[in-house]
């Protein structure tokens, strides 16, 4: 139970710092005039390539850091940094979005840069790098991994429907709730610089 709740609530951070409005807004703007097939396929793949990406920074993270001597504290409060311009973009909507108006190369899209850098961008690896690194618990590990493959495919299943959320909600709508995001991913960010920089100076 205790795994299930931790589980719940990682899900949740995950769902956020993968910063869903924003990359249901960029998605909306690329597949404009794409048909439903090709929409679902790109969303797939891009969940997908989302999933792989952050599993492999989850998992060798720590790998990654040793190589350059970057300690735990240092990386976490950079990673703030990193998410708070994430969400300062996100609220004051300076976040660029590119248009791919030949559908047949819609598909490149999926992995880069839709997967990587606009759905996992680099706040969101070095979060997920920090969070590997901090976990000594091999089943708080797969616990986090199993959150970390449901809110990528949850961002997939949302942009295979965002016709629909589109319609229902409407892009200005969509708009307000990125920044809303923002906010949440600003508070975030805020606890990992406070919490990094403190166990800095009390080294």
């Amino acid at each position: 139970m205790q795994y299930l709740s931790q589980g719940f609530s990682l899900f949740l951070n995950l769902f956020f710092l993968l910063t869903p409005f924003f990359v249901l807004g960029v998605f909306i703007t690329i597949t404009e005039g794409a048909e439903m097939h090709l929409k679902r396929k790109l969303a797939f793949r891009i969940a997908l390539g989302a999933s792989a990406v952050t599993l492999c920074i989850f998992w060798g993270g720590g790998f990654i850091m040793k190589l350059f001597g970057i300690t735990v504290d240092a990386f976490r409060a950079g990673s703030g940094v990193l998410l708070l311009l994430t969400a300062v973009s996100l609220v004051l909507d300076k976040a660029q979005q590119k248009r791919e108006t030949a559908t047949d190369k819609l598909l490149d899209l999926a992995v880069v840069p839709m997967a990587v850098p606009i759905t996992a961008g680099p706040a969101t690896l070095g979060t997920l790098m920090v969070w590997g690194t901090s976990t000594t618990d091999v089943e708080m590990k797969l616990v986090t991994a199993i959150a970390i493959v449901l809110a990528c495919f949850s961002i997939g299943g949302m942009l295979a429907i965002s016709d629909k959320i589109n319609n229902l909600l409407g892009h200005a709508n969509i708009t307000i709730l990125s920044k809303i995001t923002g906010l949440i991913l600003s508070a975030i960010a805020l606890q990992m610089i406070v919490v990094g920089a403190k166990n800095i100076w009390l080294q």
